[in-house]
């Protein structure tokens, strides 16, 4: 499909290779119909949120009247969204993991976040009292199962506070668990969204490395 022809009344999502190379737009509404979501590899942004003050990661409890039946009424990380086609005075231009990162959380918990570009500044600034929250795509994979398939940037958001704001329809609640906590809550629950477990193991992962000397 040409970008110069797509339609400004339909939401268009990136779609890819296995490897992330851009094959082109494709419509949100045909990337996930049953039988193509596994097999339309498209971007998807992740996330997790850790207020450093107490600990915790946040979760969100997504809208059980999603139109999207995979997460509804389940618990998910802290902010994730399709990466899409966006309208700028040249054409149709793909959103890149950043921008997608910053438009998600804003939207669905209402945070506004300075993305940063290197490991070493991102570690620097966690060290200092920041005034905002900050974050980081500090890993990109395919993940592929029975239902999904899509090339992931994974986010790590630092955040001064605990306070979210829901701003559109997706999320409806907010809760804050230590890694601990979390770890209990997906041995011992089911309600929650596949790709979690994957998303906390490798936030975690990430924090140790980086943010817990």
């Amino acid at each position: 499909m040409a970008e110069s022809i797509l339609r400004d009344d339909i939401e268009y999502i990136i779609h890819c290779d296995e490897n992330g190379k851009i094959i082109g737009p494709i419509s949100k509404i045909h990337a996930h119909l049953r039988g193509a979501r596994p097999v339309l590899t498209h971007y998807s942004t992740w996330s997790m949120i850790f207020h450093a003050e107490s600990g915790k990661y946040g979760l969100q409890l997504k809208n059980p009247k999603k139109l999207d039946g995979f997460g509804a009424g389940k618990w998910d990380m802290g902010a994730a969204g399709h990466n899409c086609y966006i309208k700028d005075r040249t054409g149709y231009r793909p959103m890149d993991f950043e921008e997608t990162l910053i438009k998600e959380v804003d939207e669905e918990i209402g945070l506004n976040i300075d993305m940063i570009n290197s490991v070493n500044e991102f570690v620097k600034l966690s060290k200092t009292k920041i005034k905002k929250p900050i974050a980081i795509i500090f890993e990109k994979f395919h993940y592929k199962t029975e239902r999904n398939n899509e090339f992931v940037g994974l986010g790590f958001i630092l955040t001064p506070t605990t306070k979210v704001e829901f701003k559109d329809e997706e999320v409806i609640d907010f809760k804050w668990l230590t890694p601990e906590e979390l770890t209990k809550y997906l041995k011992k629950e089911n309600n929650y969204c596949d790709p979690l477990p994957l998303v906390f193991e490798k936030a975690e992962k990430f924090r140790k490395k980086y943010l817990s000397k």
